[in-house]
């Protein structure tokens, strides 16, 4: 790591606008990148200078008890660029546009009071205003007034903002429609995949064809981001800016440039008036809805017909010396998301069906929410129904160890699982069952007996996840399995391939890797829990702690004291 760069704390890091600004700025700056994902599902790279804290902003003690000190371990930041938030096209009142949006951003301010930015940089949207009467534009000094729940949530930030101002300097950055060369906008992808298409609404123009929005390329906002920053010492404590280009781009001006490219020729719009539009669109989703198809559309977004969200950004081109690149404005740039469609379709919609599910809730996080929260329980289940008369004899190799340490077999193996629940870092339950495999070959244990606790602890948890009500009102059945029982699977299938292949090796080969020291002090096993604790960020540190020093080194735990793990306990 390099100290002597600056450093930037990012939320909502795997998101489409985070991901894209890590990987612009990875090895210009320290990176600490806070997100719900995994750092290889956002697809970024490892790196020295980034330090990935995959974390919920809307919940404040996993923030406050991780966070702060991970950063002044980094090496501290300069900026905080606040990226994290919720939307969906459903216009209904989710309880995640409170979670992440108003409390995640509070919790964020919080966060930076102990860190001390030089300026908090905030992602807020033009969607957030009232589209402006015609022949007039919104500007920085417009309010945040829009009357629906994203609408309100961004405002409650904005408000934050002006509140926090007086802690470090605040910058509300005001975002037009993001897109990238592969689209990635939910929207336009839906009106290009329709517009270059044979379907019989391939012509079809809402109203007039006039409703507009602005739209900003992905590499400007990246722009307008690193100029905040470098010009922060002149703008002021408190300020507005507005990522956008001026005016807005109609949807009849994207559908003339878009199919006069992609066919070769003029193609004429279809006009449906304002009056038919609610009408046939109450019919395509209840057609929709019949064959299980959701439609994107929806009867709210019939208010926007024919309205224009002009923007007049100058004061932020004239205060930051910024302009957007004529290269990227959307006009000009619908060539190269027409080539990338035509001659990469798979990914091209790979991306943007992506796009359309970051609104989601992510079932796996769900789950892991809910086995970090009924740990303790599931692993005194787990431990009475190994350790009960009636199943002694089947578990008589764990159920003969002693209480305290088999406690901790359960909960190391109960912290992997929910590990890989959310992190979805499947290799790592490989590698523990090829370790346990070792182990219990070693000892003459039968395989089936270390793959049946495995399956009992998987059961157990399954039932525990089944009789939550926030569960039963999804079908979570396959989420479940999915995430569970598919992780003990693999698992299971790890451990049986060791002992095969172990079990066709020859007597010298075994005498041998008998004499193999496995985890010989008390550091190993700190580093081990250690690293889990970097990936999963949910459980106490001072569940395994040293106490003395040695081969009879022991560790305290919630239920007293266990004796050191030698290489034949483990």
């Amino acid at each position: 790591m390099d100290r002597n760069l600056p450093g930037i704390l990012i939320t909502g890091a795997s998101g489409f606008a985070g991901r894209n600004f890590v990987k612009a700025v990875l090895g210009k700056f320290r990176l600490v990148c806070m997100a719900r994902r995994p750092q290889a599902e956002a697809e970024i790279p490892r790196n020295d200078n980034l330090l990935w804290l995959q974390v919920d902003i809307g919940k404040w003690e996993a923030m406050r008890d991780l966070v702060p000190e991970a950063v002044r371990d980094f090496g501290g930041i300069d900026f905080v660029l606040h990226l994290a938030a919720f939307y969906d096209f459903t216009n209904k009142d989710n309880s995640l546009y409170k979670h992440t949006n108003v409390i995640g951003t509070r919790n964020v301010l919080e966060l930076a009071k102990l860190l001390k930015p030089k300026r908090f940089l905030f992602a807020g949207s033009l969607a957030a205003c009232k589209f402006p009467p015609p022949g007039q534009s919104i500007n920085e000094l417009t309010p945040a007034d829009a009357d629906f729940p994203y609408a309100r949530s961004k405002r409650l930030g904005e408000k934050m903002m002006s509140e926090y101002s007086k802690w470090f300097p605040c910058t509300i950055m005001r975002l037009a429609a993001l897109f990238s060369d592969w689209c990635e906008y939910p929207p336009l992808y839906i009106f290009l995949s329709t517009w270059m298409s044979r379907k019989w609404n391939s012509r079809i123009l809402a109203g007039r064809g006039e409703s507009a929005v602005p739209h900003i390329h992905i590499h400007d906002l990246t722009k307008i981001f690193l100029r905040v920053m470098e010009k922060s010492r002149t703008l002021p404590r408190f300020c507005t800016y507005i990522a956008s280009p001026n005016g807005s781009t109609s949807h009849l001006e994207l559908f003339s440039k878009t199919t006069a490219y992609y066919f070769g020729r003029k193609v004429g719009p279809i006009f449906v008036p304002k009056i038919l539009v609610a009408p046939g669109l109450a019919v395509r989703q209840l057609i929709c809805t019949l064959f299980k198809c959701p439609l994107f559309e929806r009867l709210w977004m019939i208010q926007y017909l024919d309205r224009k969200l002009n923007i007049d950004a100058n004061r932020t081109y004239n205060e930051l010396s910024w302009k957007p690149t004529p290269r990227y404005e959307i006009m000009r740039r619908i060539l190269f998301l027409i080539e990338n469609m035509k001659h990469h379709q798979s990914r091209w919609h790979i991306l943007n069906q992506n796009a359309l599910k970051r609104g989601e809730q992510r079932i796996n996080l769900l789950i892991y929410d809910i086995m970090t929260e009924c740990r303790d329980d599931s692993v005194e289940k787990i431990f009475n129904y190994v350790t009960s008369p009636e199943h002694c004899t089947r578990f008589r190799n764990y159920a003969g160890k002693d209480a305290n340490l088999l406690r901790w077999h359960i909960i190391l193996a109960y912290k992997l699982i929910t590990t890989v629940v959310r992190t979805r870092d499947s290799p790592l339950m490989r590698s523990y069952a090829e370790l346990i495999a070792f182990r219990r070959f070693l000892e003459g244990v039968d395989f089936k007996e270390v793959c049946d606790i495995l399956f009992t602890t998987g059961n157990i948890i399954a039932d525990v996840l089944k009789g939550r009500p926030e569960l039963k009102t999804l079908d979570m059945g396959q989420g479940i399995y999915d995430h569970v029982n598919w992780t003990i699977q693999l698992a299971v299938d790890g451990i049986e391939d060791s002992y095969e292949l172990l079990s066709n090796q020859s007597p010298d080969f075994i005498r041998n890797i008998e004499k193999t020291p496995i985890l010989t002090t008390g550091s190993d096993i700190k580093t081990i829990m250690h690293q889990l604790e970097i990936i999963s960020q949910d459980m106490s540190e001072d569940l395994f702690v040293p106490e003395s020093g040695g081969h009879n080194e022991k560790f305290r735990v919630k239920d007293g004291e266990i004796p050191f793990l030698s290489p034949g306990d483990f």
